[in-house]
């Protein structure tokens, strides 16, 4: 009694500081076991005096007495359960040879396990040896479970009682794992197992023969019946390319053929085995595990599928109906006052990209995974590059805006662009094609028009009727001014490229200091051949003063002796 209280003021101090550090608690679930043990041997020590010739109605007291203190016991002393794959036995509380319950319940659970998985055809009777501690759960010579006054007491029934109990359980529980992990059981799964390998390589020979059958067919063109694959008139894929393509298709299929196989066959033979019969379970997650992932992530997204739907299909028919208007203003069967046919394509394809990003931002939030991390930093790293990326892009694609709707000239018109000349033959939101007389294609970028001079020689054709070509020719005050003139309009007369209505006409542009110069005007409507328009007017003019004995005083003449 004396060690009793003595252990009680050690144990006083220790549930003070019961939310201290870990090892302070072990301490005080060490004396608190230690301090039970003397209380049950207390009561042991009890029962010894009461057996010596107290009377009856003490003893029955007693007993009372011992239980109530045992049920007090359990209500505040977990016990330590024997779990032998994960199937609980018995609880310990006691200790026993200076073992604790949880190296106890450790080493019982290992001895029947090694009992239960033994590769023997039969098993030891269990038996109950009574000591005279102890009343010992063997096989054979072997002791599975020491069972102590203790134990006995905590079970509320005597030790022989108690080991009896658990002889019962654990015969029970050994036979059990014997048929599932006994010879016999071994036996049987191998045998099951290669039956199985042999079915599967059937599988895997049939699989291979029937692919190999279908390649054969292919490359013989299905005997005969394989064509090329028109559509409207274009050959989108001749007869070898479909074969390659049917071949590669046929190779996937043995492929996927064989993973099905394979995932069907080795969880069956995994499950044969109760020591690989947990990858089975990890195969079937690994592909479960996913695909139900993603059936309850569309199941969850589903409303916010027919949202987008719903949306995506407004937006297109309404792109369909500006489309049309676009389409009949184009071709003149719809006026608008001061909207130009040729501005009704680029209209329609700004309306349309304002309408896409209005629906790209209305859609986005309902996009999965928009409002994760990752998605928002991908989105705003896209754009970054972007607008790093397409700076003169942007520039050119704005010129080309402002071009379309200053029409300083359409496609078909003769112009000139800065020192370029050429016919307009591609005009696009980005560059300007022409085409010049030596028939090369220039390119120029759309933000290099807006900051250079434009001449459009067609226009004065379009809207005057007509364009003036002129060249200039200069002559001696010798040279009177009404023999110069009517030669210079009999030149432009002769020209079969320029217009006799209205008439050419001659002006004195300038007065030197030795001579006079002269200009000679004249209409053309072939402003797409300029260059011939010219070099034919020159070549009268040459004509007419060579045939009048006349020449000009520019320094590009000169008179050969």
């Amino acid at each position: 009694m004396k060690r009793l209280i003595f252990l009680l003021f050690l144990l006083l101090p220790l549930m003070a500081v019961a939310q201290e550090p870990d090892s302070a608690q072990l301490v005080m679930d060490s004396l608190r076991r230690e301090l039970q043990e003397l209380r049950l041997k207390e009561i042991i020590m009890q029962h010894a005096l009461d057996s010596t010739g107290q009377s009856a109605r003490e003893d029955s007291l007693r007993l009372v007495r011992r239980k109530m203190h045992i049920d007090s016991l359990k209500s505040i002393t977990p016990g330590v359960p024997v779990i032998v794959e994960k199937d609980t036995l018995f609880i310990l509380y006691a200790s026993l040879g200076g073992e604790g319950p949880v190296h106890r319940a450790e080493d019982i659970t290992y001895k029947i396990l090694q009992l239960g998985k033994s590769l023997r055809t039969t098993t030891d009777t269990l038996t109950v040896f009574d000591s005279e501690l102890t009343s010992d759960v063997m096989s054979g010579q072997f002791v599975l479970v020491p069972v102590s006054d203790l134990d006995g007491l905590w079970a509320g029934m005597s030790r022989q009682e108690l080991a009896h109990v658990y002889m019962g359980i654990i015969d029970k529980k050994i036979k059990k794992m014997q048929a599932e992990y006994g010879l016999q059981a071994k036996l049987r799964g191998m045998t099951w197992a290669a039956a199985l390998i042999v079915l599967q390589i059937v599988f895997f020979v049939l699989t291979a023969r029937f692919t190999g059958w279908m390649r054969k067919e292919i490359m013989d063109g299905l005997r005969g019946r394989m064509k090329p694959l028109v559509v409207k008139g274009y050959e989108l894929l001749n007869v070898r390319q479909s074969k390659r393509i049917l071949l590669f298709l046929t190779r996937a299929l043995q492929v996927i053929l064989v993973l099905i196989q394979l995932f069907i066959s080795l969880p069956l033979l995994f499950s044969i085995f109760p020591e690989t019969e947990k990858f089975t379970w990890n195969m079937i997650n690994y592909v479960w595990e996913p695909l139900r992932d993603m059936v309850v992530s569309f199941i969850h997204y589903f409303p916010k599928l027919v949202k987008i739907g719903v949306i995506i299909f407004v937006v297109r028919w309404m792109l369909k109906g500006i489309k049309h208007l676009s389409d009949e203003i184009e071709a003149g069967r719809l006026k608008i006052d001061s909207f130009y046919q040729d501005w009704a394509q680029p209209t329609y394809h700004i309306i349309r990209i304002f309408i896409i990003a209005f629906t790209l931002i209305v859609v986005w939030p309902l996009l999965p995974g928009s409002d994760s991390g990752i998605f928002k930093g991908v989105s705003i790293f896209v754009a970054a590059l972007f607008s790093l990326g397409s700076t003169a892009s942007i520039g050119n694609l704005i010129s080309g805006i402002i071009i379309t709707y200053m029409r300083p000239f359409i496609v078909g018109d003769f112009v000139q662009i800065g020192e370029r000349e050429g016919t307009v033959i591609e005009k696009n939101a980005f560059v300007t094609r022409l085409r010049d007389i030596k028939e090369n294609i220039i390119t120029v970028p759309n933000n290099s028009i807006l900051s250079l001079p434009t001449v459009n020689y067609t226009a004065g054709v379009r809207n005057a009727g007509g364009t003036i070509v002129h060249s200039d020719f200069t002559f001696t005050y010798k040279v009177h001014r009404e023999q110069i003139e009517p030669l210079l309009l009999e030149a432009a007369g002769r020209c079969r490229l320029i217009l006799k209505t209205p008439p050419p006409f001659v002006l004195v542009t300038q007065l030197e200091d030795f001579y006079t110069r002269y200009q000679i005007n004249a209409y053309t409507t072939e402003s797409q051949r300029l260059f011939e328009v010219y070099s034919e007017l020159h070549k009268n003019i040459l004509d007419v003063f060579k045939e009048n004995d006349l020449e000009p005083t520019s320094s590009h003449f000169v008179k050969l002796s």
